[in-house]
């Protein structure tokens, strides 16, 4: 990823991966375009890191950055590939988001990405938040956990979508019985 431009929405999921990136280590040139601020916090200053953040009304519920006014920045960048939360995701609706606000912010950095991976657990499959920000036809990549639905899954592989099985933060995943074990980790390369 050095020398790219990545987007990372306000999610905590995309602030555990944010966390990852400076746990990496120093960077070569990684520009992160978020709307999130404790993202934003986390990165800035961090070497060979560059934040970039799109102008909009500050949402405290989520401590994000919201509206129409970052367009402004968005249309102006190229971004590789944008890492996306969501509140809910369905094979039909795509992935969505409880307000408006959020997805109008979130369908702007979908529209400036070449690529979107969605970072989206178990607990957000099979279900429609309030509003679109990202049909599945746009989607390069998912990661979840493996407590994903395996069939909602396999259908996102028979449209050459990427899906990623992660560990939890700790290292492990949860099982389908609710109960954590030991998985192996994401190499750079998974």
């Amino acid at each position: 990823m050095d020398g790219e431009s990545i987007a990372l929405d306000a999610s905590t999921t995309a602030f555990a991966m944010a966390r990852h990136l400076k746990a990496r280590g120093r960077w070569v040139h990684l520009t992160v375009i978020t709307n999130g601020l404790r993202i934003a916090t986390e990165l800035a200053g961090h070497p060979g890191v560059t934040v970039a953040m799109p102008g909009g009304f500050v949402r405290w519920e989520a401590l994000s950055v919201v509206g129409p006014l970052g367009g402004g920045l968005l249309e102006k960048v190229n971004i590789q590939k944008a890492f996306m939360g969501a509140a809910g995701y369905t094979l039909e609706t795509g992935l969505s988001d409880a307000t408006d606000e959020e997805a109008q912010i979130k369908r702007l950095i979908v529209e400036a990405a070449s690529e979107v991976v969605a970072l989206i657990d178990h607990t957000k499959w099979g279900r429609s938040a309030f509003a679109t920000f990202c049909p599945t036809d746009r989607l390069t990549a998912v990661v979840t956990d493996e407590s994903a639905p395996t069939d909602v899954a396999d259908a996102l592989r028979a449209r050459q979508i990427v899906v990623h099985i992660a560990p939890t933060i700790d290292g492990t995943a949860e099982g389908r019985d609710g109960r954590p074990h030991e998985t192996r980790r994401m190499g750079p390369h998974d």
